[in-house]
């Protein structure tokens, strides 16, 4: 975790805040898709009405994007024009022709992928608790998804978008976990959703954009860019460093905990015991991830890269903490 003298738990909260936003996108992307809006106009416009409030808010508190830049952030950009982009893409590619159930299976194996890359690359050892918390949850989800796996053959199309998407949502994950803690989550929020944009912008300009035919369109990406987009994003900027890759992807499936709390409550979707049990070990997984693993927790360091401290006056926190969440995604 950060040594900026933020309460782990604040940033926990903050991660769980976001991830519940996360979990509201399957619902509202169904809306969207059924209208017309295929994913990548959906993700481009989330991103380009987001950046809009959080550009507002940099502006109010007059953050130095600037200094920022030449710190470094320009490195975020780069990481979001290119794995958050692609992560992003991977998923929402893939539920198109792949049933829920399995890309969702899939992807929530990055907890697992996150604690390796952490062992592999950044040489931290890797806890006893953190990988016990980590197979609860893996067998939560597929507790969870089981009730979708049984129907139909799966299609390869969507197979492949599906299974690169949890590796690079991990390496996306340790490796702006790093880079955001040199700067105000606003900026690093900006930063990530910028290079995204400009992704999504070029397909854009080769594939086409699709608007919205109606009202409800509107507000739907509206709530979208401004809950699950500009909120989400930010919660994300100001937790993931503070917490640390592993930490938050284990406390960010929370997500799979709403999408299935959503199908049943709003969806009329039948509570099996498979369901039931696997979403207690989600949470169980995280809730002792939370109670145990905050005990003696060292400060999360970074063994392979080096970064300069902040600038005079631009600590870490600054201009996110009233915002103190992305998915996801996410």
């Amino acid at each position: 975790m950060s040594d900026d003298g933020a309460s782990p738990w604040t940033a926990a909260i903050a991660a769980v805040t976001g991830s519940v936003m996360v979990g509201l996108m399957p619902l509202l992307a169904r809306h969207l898709y059924a209208a017309g809006i295929d994913p990548a106009s959906m993700l481009l416009w989330r991103y380009l009405l987001a950046l809009a409030p959080l550009t507002l808010a940099i502006a109010v508190l007059r953050l130095d994007v600037g200094a920022a830049w030449r710190g470094g952030a320009w490195q975020i950009v780069a990481i979001g024009a290119t794995l958050g982009a692609a992560q992003t893409l991977c998923f929402w590619e893939s539920i198109k022709t792949l049933d829920t159930s399995i890309a969702v299976l899939l992807f929530y194996t990055y907890p697992a992928l996150t604690l390796a890359l952490e062992r592999v690359v950044l040489g931290r050892p890797v806890r006893l608790r953190a990988a016990a918390c980590v197979a609860a949850i893996l067998c939560g989800a597929a507790l969870v998804t089981v009730p979708g796996l049984r129907g139909g053959a799966i299609d390869p199309r969507g197979l492949a978008w599906a299974i690169p998407a949890p590796l690079i949502y991990a390496v996306y994950l340790v490796l702006t976990a790093s880079l955001l803690r040199r700067h105000p989550p606003l900026i690093g929020a900006v930063c990530l959703y910028s290079g995204m944009a400009v992704v999504f912008g070029a397909g854009a300009a080769f594939n086409g954009l699709d608007w919205p035919a109606d009202r409800t369109s509107w507000l739907l990406l509206l709530f979208i860019a401004l809950g699950p987009g500009a909120l989400m994003i930010t919660l994300f900027s100001y937790s993931a460093p503070r917490l640390g890759p592993s930490s938050y992807a284990i406390i960010a499936n929370v997500e799979l905990v709403t999408v299935v709390t959503i199908g049943v409550t709003v969806l009329g979707e039948k509570v099996t015991p498979s369901r039931a049990i696997g979403g207690g070990l989600i949470i169980s997984g995280i809730l002792a991830h939370g109670v145990f693993g905050a005990r003696g927790a060292a400060p999360d360091r970074v063994a392979a890269l080096r970064f300069p401290p902040p600038q005079p006056g631009k600590g870490p926190g600054e201009g996110g903490a009233a915002t103190p969440p992305s998915a996801a995604g996410s």
